[in-house]
């Protein structure tokens, strides 16, 4: 078995491959203030829910977009389950071809996404992840990453609106049934649901045209449950995409499953 980690500015996102295939996933907060036994512990307890057997995994993969925690997940991953845990970065490699300004730019999260789409569904390619901040990535024809697009997320988004408007209150994000909003639960619903999917229907159209061609699209990342009811149809859901991302960097780095 193989552990997958992909640890964001929002949740530490967990899942087990084995023989190729997902069999288990799992979420949690991330948190910098949380120490390596910690998030073993948390891990362990992942560990006992699915009965997982440590002994068993032949190896491990971290992308991690928080600098201070990358290690303590690493360590924490070598003591567990006595393998060596892979960090995504310069130091392996992804087989993607990065044709941006400054490609050392390109967030390790970033890379999986696109390394998973290319392998699930070939190329032109548009991936929409939907997590802390809203992300749409291109890989063009020739299936080289060519850049993206970078929003708030959709959480994020709302908690701004709520903090800085007196007369609006902090809401559970579930999509009304009509955009009119009657009241400002739906109303603010809304706006953050159907204004989300405006934005991504609209992005994904003009990055088309500046591609000059139509594309696959996908909707991936942990906020992407939302929309996937009432988004396009194009649009596949595909909330695991990351994943499969780290498991073919971790096998062209020589891990086995």
């Amino acid at each position: 078995m193989v552990l997958l980690l992909d640890l964001g500015n929002t949740n530490l996102y967990v899942g087990v491959y084995r023989n190729g295939s997902l069999v288990k996933e799992y979420r949690t907060n991330s948190d910098v203030n949380k120490s390596s036994d910690e998030y073993s512990d948390i891990i362990r307890a992942f560990f006992i829910a699915n009965f997982l057997d440590p002994s068993e995994f032949r190896g491990a993969i971290l992308a991690s977009v928080i600098p201070s925690l990358t290690q303590v997940l690493a360590r924490m991953v070598n003591k567990l389950l006595n393998v060596k845990c892979m960090i995504v970065g310069k130091s392996l490699k992804s087989g993607l071809s990065i044709r941006i300004d400054n490609p050392n730019e390109l967030g390790t999260d970033l890379v999986a996404d696109s390394v998973g789409g290319k392998a699930k569904y070939g190329y032109p390619l548009l991936i929409t992840d939907m997590g802390t901040a809203t992300k749409i990535l291109a890989i063009d024809k020739n299936g080289n990453f060519v850049g993206c697009v970078i929003a708030p997320g959709i959480k994020v988004a709302m908690m701004a609106l709520t903090k800085k408007s007196a007369q609006l209150m902090d809401i559970d994000l579930v999509a009304p049934e009509k955009v009119i909003g009657k009241n400002s639960p739906d109303s603010l619903n809304s706006g953050s649901i159907y204004g989300n999917i405006a934005m991504i229907e609209g992005m994904n159209k003009m990055m088309e045209k500046e591609l000059g061609y139509s594309c696959k699209k996908v909707i991936t990342g942990g906020y992407s449950n939302l929309l996937k009811e009432h988004i396009d149809k194009e649009f596949v859901h595909d909330p695991t995409l990351i994943l499969e991302g780290l498991y073919q960097i971790y096998l062209k780095n020589g891990g086995e499953d």
